[in-house]
């Protein structure tokens, strides 16, 4: 039960209608959601899953927020990327400290890709629009051709990359969409001057 109420919060808090509705679901994940912190924990930043560089990143097929079909990684092949993970809505900030210094610093680069992968569970398909409604309301423009959020298995990915659910993930895939590096929580400079100069390398 605490994992299908982990998997309800995931951006939720972004929703501000319809209100009865928001009210309900809040109701049945207030459980899960008294047990995370959303402090940054530098300690815990470091902590990274080493058993996932070389294997592929575990392909996403859905829309983005402008409502454009994309699949990552495919979509971004050729490209050095930066993909974001998270299933709480309380982890954005997480993955705001490693996307928003990254695009600042890629972005205009052809070479270089970023992608916002949130996890919600497929039970939740049905508030698929009011849910990418509050999302668009509460991301800048520029960013939501990056978002692209899966509403399905969430078990499975979080399985299959190794990672905790209760955190916000950064894994920085190659050219052909091998896990390179990752992270975990909140960025810091020094972990963004590993990240940086990696990327740099397996751009030429």
């Amino acid at each position: 039960m605490l994992r299908r109420s982990i998997t309800l919060s995931v951006y939720y808090k972004r929703i501000c209608s319809p209100a009865a509705v928001i009210c309900l679901l809040f109701g049945l994940i207030a459980a899960g959601c008294s047990k995370k912190a959303d402090a940054p924990q530098q300690e815990e930043t470091a902590m990274t899953e080493k058993s996932n560089i070389g294997k592929s990143f575990p392909t996403v097929s859905a829309e983005t927020l402008e409502g454009n079909p994309a699949s990552v990684p495919e979509s971004a092949r050729g490209k050095v990327t930066l993909v974001t993970v998270a299933f709480l809505q309380q982890n954005q900030g997480q993955l705001d400290s490693w996307l928003n210094p990254f695009a600042e610093k890629f972005a205009a680069r052809d070479d270089f890709m970023f992608y916002e992968v949130p996890m919600i569970s497929s039970g939740y398909m049905f508030m698929k629009p009011v849910i990418d409604r509050g999302m668009r309301g509460g991301l800048p423009q520029f960013k939501h051709k990056h978002v692209v959020t899966m509403y399905g298995d969430v078990e499975y990915y979080s399985d299959a990359l190794n990672i905790d659910p209760k955190e916000g993930h950064a894994l920085l895939l190659d050219r052909e969409g091998i896990i390179r590096w990752q992270d975990q929580g909140y960025a810091t400079p020094e972990a963004l001057e590993t990240m940086f100069v990696l990327a740099e390398k397996l751009a030429q």
